[in-house]
């Protein structure tokens, strides 16, 4: 006995043509639009009628055996990702103290507040038995975040940084990368070199708030007045250096035509240079509910493009939140902050009730009952549960769900519609494009 998938789907792609379209296989065949009625037909029909088609859905698991299980092979290929002893990322926060005060962060800053020595010897500690004790490991992601990570750099990061590139040789099948996210405005020279001294891989993120003029009205130096330049500068310096830079451009429906001004600052970069780059568009969340925006939104893309500052096709950001996860919800992976309390989500402000744990006098992660519930939490929603395209989102942001757990709805807002578009946008960059 067979069924058809839960997650298929069938979408339309002109007159005559559909796509039968299978997200927990991620493939599709096309079939004559005159014979999706046979989807509401007992499969006998089908394979009674059109043996081809029928062979093909089988092929990619568009019909399956009637007892198979399909949501528990999706729970279980989230938990082989998520539970992947490949991978660790330890995420630090120096301090929780700025430079900048932007408008929309959700963090509480906190002036003065500074790693201390001891707290400095508990990471080392925690670096050494991790890898100690993940012998399977292959790569090691140690991130800087904050608050402004590039603050106390000489006190907190560097000596960090200097002990975990003492691992590289006993550890040489490891990929070893370090990155921050940051504002960039205090990046000084001393920093770039004690950066590139070692050859391994780094990364930045850093923000834009749309060209000069808006940029500075959001993101004004403590003691001078923009910080645009400065940070463009910082930028180049960087990819000069053949450090990887994403720049995130935050856009609101009142910054983003100006966000069209950024182009002149970046279209002097020599290829060498472009090729350290990428460009990433965020809507900045207290703005989320402006509509009208998207044809904006397009026409700055385009331009982008236009100047290869951003790939041709990169304007669709695919779902793959079964895949390729948040970071968060990766059991090898911890966010401390400055006094050793323990996080997982950097998405929140790091207060008492948020913490998961505590970092203790012997670099061992000291875990509290919260850490139980989160790693109890994805995909257990009935709206996950019964959705068609639950292989592509995975269950969506485990932050969320925490908060909204005993809500019964999809956490992204998704209907019928959007859940077509998400699909359509797969198989026009997974299937057209490469054809």
């Amino acid at each position: 006995m067979y069924k058809f998938s839960k997650y298929n789907s069938i979408i339309p792609l002109s007159d005559t043509i559909s796509a039968v379209y299978n997200s927990k296989e991620d493939k599709c065949i096309v079939i004559k639009r005159d014979l999706e009625g046979y989807f509401k037909l007992p499969i006998l029909d089908l394979e009674k009628n059109h043996p081809s088609i029928y062979q093909n859905l089988l092929d990619i698991n568009a019909i399956v055996d009637h007892n198979r299980d399909e949501l528990q092979e999706v729970i279980q290929r989230s938990k082989e990702v998520d539970y992947s002893d490949k991978t660790y990322r330890l995420i630090i926060n120096p301090t929780m103290n700025c430079n900048f005060k932007c408008w929309y962060c959700y963090e509480s800053h906190i002036v003065g507040s500074k790693m201390s020595n001891e707290g400095v010897n508990k990471i080392i500690k925690f670096i050494d038995k991790t890898l100690e004790k993940n012998q399977n490991l292959n790569s090691f992601d140690l991130s800087f975040f904050g608050g402004e990570p590039l603050m106390y750099y000489s006190k907190v990061t560097e000596p960090i940084i200097n002990h975990y590139r003492t691992k590289y040789q006993d550890y040489s099948h490891i990929n070893f990368t370090i990155s921050f996210t940051t504002n960039a405005y205090l990046l000084n020279d001393r920093m770039v070199n004690h950066l590139t001294y070692d050859n391994d891989s780094k990364f930045f993120q850093i923000t834009l708030d749309g060209g000069r003029e808006e940029h500075n009205k959001v993101r004004v130096a403590q003691k001078e007045e923009g910080s645009y330049d400065k940070i463009i500068d910082s930028i180049k310096r960087l990819l000069r250096e053949k450090i990887s830079v994403l720049i995130r451009i935050n856009y609101t429906a009142e910054n983003i035509d100006s966000t069209k001004e950024i182009v002149n600052d970046l279209i002097d970069l020599n290829e060498e240079d472009r090729s350290y780059l990428s460009i990433s568009f965020h809507q900045v969340w207290q703005d989320i509910e402006v509509n009208n925006i998207d044809d904006k939104v397009k026409e700055v893309m385009e331009l982008y493009q236009k100047h290869n500052l951003i790939p041709k096709g990169e304007e669709t950001e695919l779902l793959e939140g079964l895949a390729n996860p948040c970071y968060a919800d990766k059991k090898n992976e911890a966010v401390i902050n400055y006094n050793g309390d323990v996080y997982k989500c950097t998405a929140r402000d790091f207060t008492k009730e948020n913490k998961y744990g505590e970092l203790n006098d012997e670099g061992e992660i000291e875990w509290n009952e919260k850490i139980l519930t989160w790693e109890e939490l994805k995909i257990q929603s009935k709206a996950c549960q019964n959705c068609r395209i639950l292989p592509l989102c995975g269950g969506g942001c485990h932050q969320i769900n925490l908060e909204a757990k005993g809500l019964d709805k999809c956490q992204m807002g998704y209907d019928n519609e959007k859940k077509d578009e998400v699909i359509m946008n797969r198989l026009e960059k997974l299937f057209f494009h490469e054809a």
